[in-house]
């Protein structure tokens, strides 16, 4: 078993209660194209669920899959209450993915990407998730690249060890909660360590960090190709460069 990747999955246990509170995703412009004809939608990691509205407006079969139980227990919440019509669950690492062969898509959002490649590397994730599908499934990845502006959880032009407060939510018992951030990159930019502290009215601050990997666009249409996926459409949205590619040949 890969530690870190347990060492991130504990840190998720204390932020799964707000994790929908605090979550601002970015729906990505592909997602549309991707879910065309599809059926069977599988989101991983899923955290407490990203695209639920779009899986239930097109009326499709969703399978969610993350290693952390709160948080599948959060998402199993927020389908319910988007109306997603028939909903399967996964608790499972990358290295224990079930078979996804009856899948038409998988979904890894938010810069998951990034934070597994931080794990495991690149072409390995990649193999990992194209031994799960059949020959056909759609992959669609929503990544930060080491070139781009960053989003609303990455800012790469400011300065490391430099805190800033960039986020205020409100908890579900109704505690405003104050988001702040750091980063701090490797020497060659090529990884970037984001420690989030959170604050609320008479709670100690809680502290929890998260670890990127930014590779370059190019290094990731290279490992699609290597590792038996075929890039259909590229798109970049408010930060993130999405991806859909096509698996293809066998497992």
């Amino acid at each position: 078993m890969n530690a870190q990747a347990e060492r991130v999955v504990e840190s998720y246990r204390h932020r799964a209660a707000w994790m929908r509170a605090e979550a601002r995703p970015t729906t990505p412009h592909l997602l549309s194209k991707a879910l065309d004809g599809a059926t069977h939608v599988t989101e991983f990691p899923c955290g407490a669920g990203h695209f639920l509205n779009s899986y239930a407006k097109a009326g499709v079969r969703v399978r969610l899959v993350d290693a952390s139980w709160p948080m599948l227990t959060a998402a199993t919440h927020h389908a319910r209450e988007t109306g997603v019509v028939e909903l399967a669950l996964g608790c499972h690492f990358l290295h224990q993915l079930p078979d996804l062969s009856e899948e038409d898509l998988v979904v890894v959002p938010n810069a998951a990407l990034n934070q597994l490649t931080a794990q495991t590397t690149l072409p390995d994730v990649l193999t990992l998730l194209r031994r799960a599908v059949r020959p056909g499934t759609r992959l669609l990845l929503q990544h930060l690249t080491v070139d781009m502006l960053g989003c609303g959880f990455y800012t790469p032009t400011l300065a490391d060890g430099h805190q800033i407060r960039d986020h205020r939510f409100r908890a579900p018992d109704g505690q405003e909660v104050t988001r702040y951030r750091r980063q701090h990159h490797t020497h060659d930019r090529s990884q970037v360590r984001i420690e989030f502290t959170y604050t609320s009215p008479g709670q100690v601050d809680h502290t929890t960090h998260v670890n990127l990997a930014l590779p370059s666009a190019a290094e990731i249409e290279t490992a699609l190709t290597n590792t038996g996926w075929t890039t259909t459409h590229t798109h970049t949205r408010s930060g993130f460069r999405e991806v859909l590619a096509t698996a293809r040949g066998s497992r």
